[in-house]
């Protein structure tokens, strides 16, 4: 019985109640947020990559956070100014003692707030 893996992240950012793919090719196009009753809450046409390595996961990362507003405060030379969510999706998929495929799904959401320098 060999597990297998599929490993995905996605990155978005919330900014003036307006939802933008950080790893879209078009980043300024504004996404929908949806309601399934399968998958419950989600944004419409998120951009989401396979991974196959950590240094990849974080060269994602990277690209998405230099995509983010920023803007300059009395604090903080490069303060974030939207809200951003990057989420690592990781799914398993093994057979049990029948041969039939058991998948198992979780996700890692890793979220940075706008900050208020008040």
């Amino acid at each position: 019985m060999k597990k297998k893996f599929l490993i995905r992240c996605s990155y978005l950012e919330i900014y003036n109640e307006t939802i933008r793919d950080l790893l879209s090719k078009d980043i300024d196009h504004k996404l929908d947020l949806k309601e399934n009753p399968d998958k419950g809450v989600f944004v419409k046409d998120l951009t989401t990559c396979i991974v196959k390595s950590i240094p990849e996961i974080e060269a994602y990362m990277d690209h998405g956070t230099n995509n983010r507003k920023t803007g300059e405060t009395a604090m903080n030379k490069d303060s974030s100014r939207s809200h951003s969510i990057f989420t690592i999706y990781v799914e398993t998929s093994e057979a049990d003692d029948e041969g039939e495929q058991r998948i198992k799904a979780g996700k890692l959401n890793l979220v940075d707030l706008a900050g208020s320098e008040r």
